[in-house]
């Protein structure tokens, strides 16, 4: 386990720290339940769009290293090769290598383009609509409306201990570099900006980036997720 919650987080935030829990599962239950008859329809669509689960399910890694399920709708066809998936991983945490390089010399640090991905499943990620059923885990207490995503074990297996330091709040459903580091970040840069909004975190920034990517979602700008948005689901 990971237990950096005391370093990192001053003391004088534990109020913070209860209203934000609060406000995470009230106004979670109330999103839920407005948007449950759209999950009901979207479920559907997936079903009749390719063959498997609706709901794809994968472990995380949350605050203090403990581990959870991650629930989001799938977007990609089943049995999906993840050799090619870890060694793009190894090589962004390890070497900071870009996913790719365009013509005009831009580097890309998410997966773009990903042939796994179904056609609905697009759709899903270009309105940020496949999230949703993290609304689950917010109501359970893993994840919060704001903070670093949550990763994978075998990507954090791979952490130099100052990375480790985004593992001590909750993970969150969007966060300080979804809204400004987008696609372009390269790994210890966006684990710099994670650290960040640690650092400063409060109800105001929260509101913020809430409000950041609320604007991103109406835009239909699936660029805001991280790497975690397109990996194997």
């Amino acid at each position: 386990m990971v237990d950096l919650a005391k370093e990192m987080i001053p003391q004088t935030s534990l109020v913070y720290l209860f209203c934000k829990g609060a406000l995470d599962r009230l106004i979670g239950l109330l999103i839920l339940i407005i948007v449950s008859p759209l999950m009901l329809g979207i479920t559907v669509l997936i079903r009749l769009d390719s063959s498997g689960s609706a709901i794809f399910r994968q472990e995380r890694v949350g605050k203090d290293g403990h581990r959870f399920t991650l629930y989001k709708f799938r977007t990609m066809r089943i049995d999906n090769d993840e050799t090619q998936y870890k060694e793009y991983l190894r090589r962004l945490i390890n070497e900071g290598t870009p996913y790719k390089v365009d013509e005009q010399g831009n580097a890309f640090y998410k997966i773009i383009d990903d042939p796994r991905v179904t056609r609905f499943g697009a759709f899903l990620r270009e309105t940020n609509l496949d999230e949703l059923p993290q609304i689950i885990n917010l109501l359970k207490g893993e994840m919060s409306f704001v903070g670093p995503r949550p990763d994978i074990p075998f990507a954090v297996e791979m952490y130099k201990d100052w990375h480790k330091k985004r593992l001590s709040v909750k993970p969150g459903m969007t966060g300080l570099w979804q809204v400004t580091g987008i696609n372009r970040v390269p790994f210890d840069e966006m684990v710099r900006i994670d650290i960040d909004y640690i650092e400063r975190c409060s109800l105001v920034l929260d509101s913020k980036i809430l409000l950041m990517t609320a604007l991103r979602v109406l835009r239909m700008d699936g660029s805001y997720k991280s790497q975690e948005g397109v990996r194997n689901g």
